[in-house]
């Protein structure tokens, strides 16, 4: 356990809107633009960020982030000291507030306790040195193309960059086909597949037939509380079935896993509602034979960040969703670039905290609405 920290004198909280150059593969709707909101915290020490990040397309849940943060959270954390990771559980479970509002002000925490006591966040979550300085492998994630060939010719272009994996999202009718050429025109690579919870039991004949496909991991098939049709398909198919919205809190976790749905977790900082619940989640994974890997939502540069970090753990077996931010966005709100620091590999950030620095002229520049909080009052 570290002192406490100095007590929290100022929150801000800010909405970022950066334009999208590509659709991110689960979006409903085609590239347009990604929100999210910044949670700033103020000490007579320094500054430290978290970010709140709903997928893109989701306005309501932006909406319900802001609300959140600014109605019910933000003022509760002023004053506030943490002196361990135990101590940001204890005030993120006060909040009774969605999980991605609570994750944007968790991961502020961790990065004020981080910074406050010169270590950094993969050093809070009690990573090993050797695996931090190997740095977290980053995979590519594609949507759905309009032809085969276009995407044949995304994945030839994006391996040139050295990803580690390649991840299609497939649904009812583009499937088969799309996995069959992807696996014939580039044998060696590591494919895994995501159904995006669009399959029901139904289509078992067709999960037999990608069964043969030597992929490494089927992704949330069947919706997300499905489970005795992923318990069924699981036992009927050799292929890893990879849990994602299944696995949303720890509680959801441990059932999926004691009734074997699944053998592979994909972990959301955004979806779990922060770092602490997601580490959670990756030691009950530990203990049960269970193989994680980290997700992304995606976040701008500051919440993949906060996955980097989390990518460190020593049951983060697979290569992670967390892209370079040119990849998804015309920019970002973070200096320098989120970028891979050699190919398919990031580097986990070395400074306290988080590691990443936020750039204040690049916040006012995508901001469209901002909130202060002072230990006064209102800003």
């Amino acid at each position: 356990m570290f002192t406490s920290t100095s007590p929290i004198e100022r929150v801000v909280v800010t909405r970022i809107q950066i334009p999208m150059k590509s659709s991110w593969p689960e979006a409903a709707v085609g590239a347009g633009v990604k929100d999210a909101v910044l949670v700033t915290l103020e000490t007579a020490n320094g500054i430290a960020h978290g970010e709140a990040s709903p997928p893109p397309g989701d306005g309501p849940a932006v909406e319900a982030c802001w609300t959140e943060l600014t109605a019910s959270i933000a003022p509760r954390l002023l004053g506030l000291t943490v002196d361990c990771t135990e101590r940001i559980g204890e005030a993120a479970a006060s909040w009774s507030a969605g999980r991605t509002a609570t994750a944007g002000a968790e991961t502020a925490l961790w990065d004020l306790l981080g910074q406050e006591h010169r270590v950094t966040v993969a050093q809070l979550l009690g990573a090993d040195e050797v695996q931090i300085g190997m740095g977290v492998e980053s995979g590519l994630a594609l949507g759905m193309y309009p032809s085969v060939v276009e995407l044949l010719q995304a994945v030839e272009a994006h391996l040139v960059e050295g990803y580690r994996r390649v991840k299609l999202r497939i649904g009812p009718g583009r499937d088969l086909e799309v996995a069959k050429a992807v696996r014939a025109h580039f044998a060696d690579v590591e494919l895994a597949v995501d159904g995006g919870g669009e399959y029901t039991s139904a289509d078992l004949p067709l999960f037999r037939e990608l069964d043969e496909l030597d992929l490494l991991m089927i992704e949330q098939p069947f919706a997300a509380g499905d489970l005795d049709g992923l318990v069924e398909l699981q036992a009927a198919l050799a292929t890893p079935i990879c849990l994602d919205e299944t696995a949303v809190s720890f509680e959801d976790t441990a059932e999926a896993i004691r009734r074997g749905a699944g053998r592979i977790v994909n972990l959301k900082i955004q979806r779990t509602g922060g770092l602490g619940p997601a580490r959670a989640i990756h030691d009950l994974c530990f203990q049960h034979g269970v193989a994680c890997w980290v997700g992304s939502s995606p976040e701008f540069g500051l919440g993949q960040a906060y996955g980097v970090h989390l990518g460190t753990l020593a049951n983060c077996k697979y290569p992670t969703d967390l892209q370079p931010a040119a990849r998804w966005f015309v920019d970002d709100y973070v200096v320098p670039a989120f970028e891979m620091d050699s190919p398919g590999v990031f580097k986990v950030p070395a400074r306290p905290g988080v590691g990443v620095q936020v750039d204040p002229q690049k916040v006012r520049r995508y901001q469209i609405r901002q909130q202060e909080f002072t230990r006064g009052g209102h800003a």
